[in-house]
Order: C-alpha cells, then sequence, then structure tokens
C-alpha cells in the first residue's frame, strides 16, 4: 500500500486547517459575546455554568413565589420535566408550596392528578384553597395490596395520566422508585406539557436521579419553609432557600388531606372509577403517546 500524497490533505483555504497563530488571537470581548449568544439561541437547553438554565421554547407553570421563580431556570417549575420534591416525612409543606402552580392550571381549565397521597384528600381544604373540584382526580390504589404491588399500581396510573396527555399537572407519591421508573417518568413528562412532581423521601437524595429538578423540603418555625437545590440547571447554590409559604385558608381534620376522588377501588358511587391495568390509556385526540422502548 502506497502513502497518499500530502496533497490530498484539506488546506488552510478549504476551512479544515488555521494558521498557528490564529487559534492564539482571542476573540475580542464582543465578537465573543455574539458567538455565545447564537450559540445559545441555536440550542436553547445549553446553559453556562455560572447561569440558571433557560427554558428554551418549553413554558414554565409560574411558582407563586418571586423568591422561588428567581431561582429556577426559566422562572418557574419544569413543564416537560420531572422535579422531585424530597422532604423527611409528609406534610413538610409540600403541598402549600405547590399550591399556587396548582391554582394556575386549575384556572385555566386543566386537570391535577394526585397518584397515591399519604393522607386522605380533602376537597373541602382544596376548594377553599383555590382548587376546583371538578380538576383534580385522586388514584389510590386496591385495599389490601401489598407494597409493592401498590408501588407498581401508582406508577402505572401516573404513566397513564402523562400518556394520556390529558393533564396539567401529575403529583405521584414515591416513598421507593428504581431509577428505570423514574426514567420512564421523565421521558413522558418531556413528550407532554404537564408539571410532574415526585414526592419522595429524603433518603432518596442518596440515589441517582434523571429529574431535573431536586429539591429537599424542611419545614421551620414561622410557616417558613427551607429548601436545598440538590440538582438545578444552573450554579451550585450553598444556602438554602428560606420561603415563607402562604397559609390555609381552611383547617382540616386530623388525618386528612387538604380533595374530589377518582379512586381505583371504592366501589358504589357514580363519583369512584376502577381503573384496569389490561391496557395503555389513550391519548387525547391530535397528541401523539410517548413510545418507551
Amino acid at each position: 500500500m502506497t502513502a497518499q500524497p500530502h496533497a490530498a490533505l484539506p488546506t488552510a483555504a478549504e476551512g479544515f486547517l488555521f494558521p498557528a497563530h490564529a487559534a492564539a488571537e482571542p476573540l475580542p470581548a464582543s465578537r465573543r459575546q455574539e458567538a455565545l449568544s447564537a450559540l445559545e439561541h441555536r440550542y436553547p437547553g445549553l446553559w453556562r455554568a455560572g447561569q440558571l438554565g433557560r427554558a428554551g421554547s418549553l413554558p414554565v407553570c409560574p411558582t407563586g413565589y418571586a423568591e422561588l421563580a428567581a431561582e429556577l431556570p426559566g422562572g418557574g417549575w419544569p413543564v416537560g420535566g420531572l422535579t422531585e420534591l424530597l422532604t423527611a416525612q409528609s406534610g413538610a409543606g409540600e403541598l402549600r408550596l405547590l399550591l399556587p402552580a396548582l391554582r394556575a392550571l386549575g384556572a385555566a381549565g386543566r386537570r391535577i392528578g394526585l397518584v397515591g397521597p399519604p393522607c386522605l384528600p380533602n376537597a373541602m381544604g382544596l376548594a377553599a384553597a383555590g382548587l376546583p373540584a371538578r380538576q383534580l382526580y385522586w388514584v389510590r390504589s386496591p385495599a389490601g395490596a401489598g407494597k409493592a404491588a401498590r408501588q407498581a399500581d401508582m406508577l402505572w396510573a401516573a404513566e397513564q395520566m402523562l400518556r394520556s396527555q390529558a393533564f396539567g399537572a401529575v403529583l405521584v407519591w414515591l416513598p421507593v422508585a428504581r431509577p428505570e421508573a423514574l426514567r420512564r417518568l421523565q421521558v413522558l413528562a418531556q413528550a407532554g406539557d404537564a408539571a410532574v412532581w415526585a414526592l419522595r423521601p429524603a433518603t432518596a437524595l442518596r440515589e441517582s436521579s434523571p429529574a431535573v429538578l431536586r429539591l429537599l423540603l424542611s419545614p421551620l418555625p414561622g410557616n417558613v419553609l427551607s429548601i436545598v437545590f440538590h440538582k438545578r440547571r444552573g450554579p451550585v447554590r450553598d444556602t438554602p432557600l428560606l420561603l415563607r409559604l402562604d397559609g390555609m385558608e381552611a383547617a382540616t381534620r386530623a388525618g386528612a388531606w387538604p380533595v374530589p376522588a377518582v379512586s381505583s377501588d371504592v366501589a358504589g358511587g357514580s363519583a369512584h372509577v376502577v381503573l384496569d391495568r389490561g391496557a395503555s390509556a389513550a391519548p387525547v385526540a391530535g397528541r401523539a403517546a410517548a413510545e418507551l422502548a
């Protein structure tokens, strides 16, 4: 075999090779900023380490809290992405944190799915908080089901809600979740326009997650919520955000959670529906359901 002549290599004039001195000459600051701006415009999913990521072409859901919005990429809750809210125990203030966003979605006529909340939802309490009952759907696993079966049921229900693309928000409580289950939720969230929150125990911080946003929530005296940013598209925040929450407008009875129910296991009333896991949910007309490998 004979070597190719050097003439076969591309020349500097063809745009592949540059003189040695050209690489050593930095671009002027104005040119560099223009190049970076053009790159960010072309690829909106990119962000620099020292700045918050942008929402790109996807909208965000307003948080209702200016201090929190200033710390989130795009200025709101991710739409088309999975957010993890982690707490040492349920009732740390996670619902009150999300209430402004849920109110906005309900006012826009979007459905809100509550999958496997740890306490009995209270429809009157949520109605008093500004969430219309007709927009809320509560899903629970059959009575008497084992822990593993309940977890599988809740994941399946959340996936069907996202596949249908008929919901504006899905909240799913996952005491335990395998990475592949979270990846499915993230992929399905990306295929739609819903805000998706997975509420998990603080111990889950030891595990990796495909979520685009991970926040650790801890209640403090004075109706204050401590928010630690463990993952976001942007720079590291070393100190927690201390956020004063709005109070609930109505007290709820002990053991109840401030929601109308679509229950998967209660029979007898027209307001209850039994869900069948035999088939996946059909997408809304004109929308394509996500396909997973």
